[in-house]
């Protein structure tokens, strides 16, 4: 009993006309194509032209759709955006691999009417084959998604911008650091070769002429004052310049411990700017303070170069060298962290090439008009 009214549900003329509603004309889909906003089409691929186009895309390119078939190629030529041409069509070569039921998607820029470009996200599928098999027809759908792209772009710039303030705004903090950290040592310097050392001194005066242990004791205090002072200050930095500066340190850290050592240095100025010239030095003293530590060496080579308005600065030892993991980790206690702060402050780019028994060498690349 049931199973006949179910049957007579099926064959009612109710049943037949919802049926035969979604069998659409094409006049009732241009209709629902052109209400919608996204572009919709359909592209003979082997004739490269458009025979199905919406009200949307009409709308974008300023052409009613007669035209837009009749230009064939030159449709795509003109409003595909030169950049993307190449693209574009590689694409469609890409598409008429697919299988029937793939779908491809691509974004791209076109140019409208009025000569503005527009980001344009598509996903199309083959539509209809020839007698052959070969890929006859695609139908798509477009989205233009120009304001989406705007609006990646300008989180983009916001945070490139912020990205930038902010290494702006640490770059000046690790320079105040520095310069207090300058300023410290020109007081410790001062204080102890003016107060300390003259006291040592005037110790030294004191004493009789049977205390000789003790006057020597003395002389070596106040030598050892003389080098922390400066150490701590280097006044021939300040007085003569960089390389005279650099060739008094290789002296002073390398000759007690009967490392040799050269130097070049090859400037276009008389003097560089004051703030590379002791950032310069102190990177110098830290790695060759490292050298004396860690790498058993024998010699040293420091060179600082100008070409054009790059300066660039190496040092290398011919010592047991290290893992550069090694180097780079500050915890291990290389102590690169002050170095690469300064580099930071310049600009600069840092570069290690070690490895055990290979030696060390350092390389840096300072921008002059930046620093």
């Amino acid at each position: 009993m049931h199973k006949d009214k179910d049957l007579q549900l099926m064959e009612s003329p109710s049943s037949k006309i919802l049926i035969e509603d979604f069998e659409l004309d094409a006049v009732v889909f241009s209709k629902i194509a052109d209400a919608v906003p996204d572009m919709i089409y359909v592209t003979d691929i082997q004739q490269m032209r458009k025979i199905y186009t919406n009200a949307a895309i009409h709308q974008l390119f300023g052409l009613p759709h007669k035209q837009i078939e009749e230009l064939g190629l030159r449709f795509f030529e003109r409003t595909v955006h030169p950049l993307d041409h190449d693209m574009y069509f590689k694409s469609l070569d890409r598409l008429k691999l697919l299988k029937d039921n793939e779908l491809d998607e691509l974004t791209y820029r076109v140019i409208d009417c009025n000569g503005k470009t527009h980001w344009i996200a598509t996903r199309r599928k083959l539509l209809k084959r020839d007698e052959f098999g070969a890929p006859l027809q695609i139908i798509g759908i477009s989205q233009n998604i120009t304001p989406k792209v705007a609006l990646e772009e300008e989180k983009k710039r916001l945070i490139d911008e912020k990205a930038k303030t902010e290494a702006v705004q640490q770059k000046l903090i690790l320079k105040a650091i520095i310069d207090a950290q300058e300023e410290e040592r020109r007081n410790i310097a001062e204080n102890l070769h003016n107060e300390i050392g003259q006291l040592l001194f005037a110790a030294q005066i004191k004493l009789g002429d049977n205390e000789i242990e003790s006057r020597a004791l003395l002389q070596k205090a106040i030598k050892k004052v003389r080098e922390v002072s400066f150490e701590l200050t280097p006044v021939l930095l300040y007085d003569m310049g960089l390389e005279e500066a650099l060739k008094d340190l290789l002296e002073r850290k390398l000759d007690p411990h009967q490392i040799s050592f050269n130097l070049s240095f090859t400037i276009n100025e008389i003097r560089l700017n004051s703030n590379v010239e002791v950032i310069i030095y102190r990177i110098i003293q830290e790695l060759l303070n490292n050298t004396l530590k860690h790498a058993k060496a024998t010699h040293v080579n420091v060179l600082i170069m100008q070409k054009d308005r790059e300066l660039y600065v190496s040092k290398t030892d011919n010592g047991v060298g290290m893992d550069k993991n090694i180097l780079l980790d500050t915890k291990k206690g290389f102590g690169l962290k002050s170095i690469v702060n300064r580099i930071h402050i310049l600009n600069g780019v840092f570069e290690i090439f070690s490895s055990p028994n290979n030696g060390t060498k350092v390389l840096m690349n300072i921008p002059l008009n930046d620093a």
